[in-house]
């Protein structure tokens, strides 16, 4: 799966990326510097190969990825970001998303088309001027003519966009939908910290509240992910694996199914409890998940 990020300079392309998948905070990327012609991530997500392009929107850059479709190529979904905070670049945004989709569609490519009305930040910009912007972008006459599907967007809305990033990579597959779906409302009704990711520690669902970190797990998380994975494979020989680590105020258990899905459960000391047969409910549906993770990744 390729997904290509397109938009002029400074629109936060970059930005969006660091605090989804690149697990970095709101506020750890103010000093990032512009995109370089391109940049290209790499990730397993939920067993998905996925590439990620980062293009830079200087003007000299712009026109080589024109000049050089082959960049664009093969993109499995284009999103295109628009900076709501600068209505004067909004013409000249409209015109290089369609030149970019037209290359696309010349060389015989037939992506999924989002756009990002992005820095949708009300805290840094006046409401009333934002929501007027966002008006005049819905109006734009490349965006009427296709009418993609869009979100509003903010760096500062971390859950959110997360959760956009996450409809956007499983939505083609339906059953996998519908599972993340379920689990959400599963974990709805238990009183423990539930975290569903996969094992590389990219977030599914969870039941934390006040919890956003992106996509990515923070990192000593992810490092425990893969620790105990490492020993699933190496010294238990098996797809699936449970893991226990307990304090004098904590309880944490770590369960991962079919090599490819990490549940991690965490009890305070005096919190409720949840019944055992609900917690073993929320499980079995995992398993089945993760088993629909591997199916959906032969297909892909």
């Amino acid at each position: 799966m390729k997904i290509s990020l397109v938009g002029l300079s400074g629109c936060g392309k970059t930005s969006i990326y660091s605090t989804t998948l690149g697990g970095m905070a709101p506020m750890d990327v103010k000093d990032l510097g512009p995109t370089v012609m391109y940049e290209v991530k790499s990730h397993n997500y939920l067993g998905l190969q996925i590439s990620l392009w980062d293009f830079g929107g200087q003007e000299k850059y712009r026109q080589s990825y024109l000049e050089t479709p082959k960049l664009l190529a093969n993109t499995t979904i284009l999103v295109f970001v628009l900076d709501l905070h600068h209505p004067e670049d909004f013409k000249k945004a409209d015109n290089y998303f369609k030149e970019v989709f037209s290359a696309i569609k010349e060389s015989g490519g037939d992506p999924r088309i989002i756009i990002f009305y992005h820095k949708y930040d009300t805290e840094e910009y006046p409401k009333e001027q934002l929501e007027g912007n966002l008006d005049k972008a819905r109006e734009l006459p490349f965006i009427s003519e296709i009418d993609p599907e869009s979100f509003i967007t903010s760096i500062y809305r971390q859950e959110e966009l997360s959760e956009v990033f996450r409809q956007i990579l499983i939505s083609d597959f339906d059953e996998l939908r519908d599972s993340v779906e379920h689990a959400q409302k599963h974990l709805m009704k238990l009183n423990s910290k539930i975290i569903v990711s996969d094992v590389n520690g990219n977030v599914i669902t969870h039941s934390i509240k006040g919890f956003s970190t992106g996509i990515q797990l923070r990192e000593d998380l992810r490092d425990y992910i893969l620790s105990c994975n490492v020993l699933r494979e190496n010294f238990l020989t098996s797809d699936s694996a449970s893991f226990s680590a307990i304090s004098d105020t904590k309880k944490l258990k770590l369960h991962i199914f079919s090599f490819v899905l990490a549940v991690l459960i965490m009890v305070d000391e005096g919190a409720a409890i949840d019944p055992p047969e609900d917690i073993e409910a929320l499980l079995t549906d995992m398993k089945v998940f993760a088993e629909l993770i591997i199916d959906a990744s032969r297909e892909e």
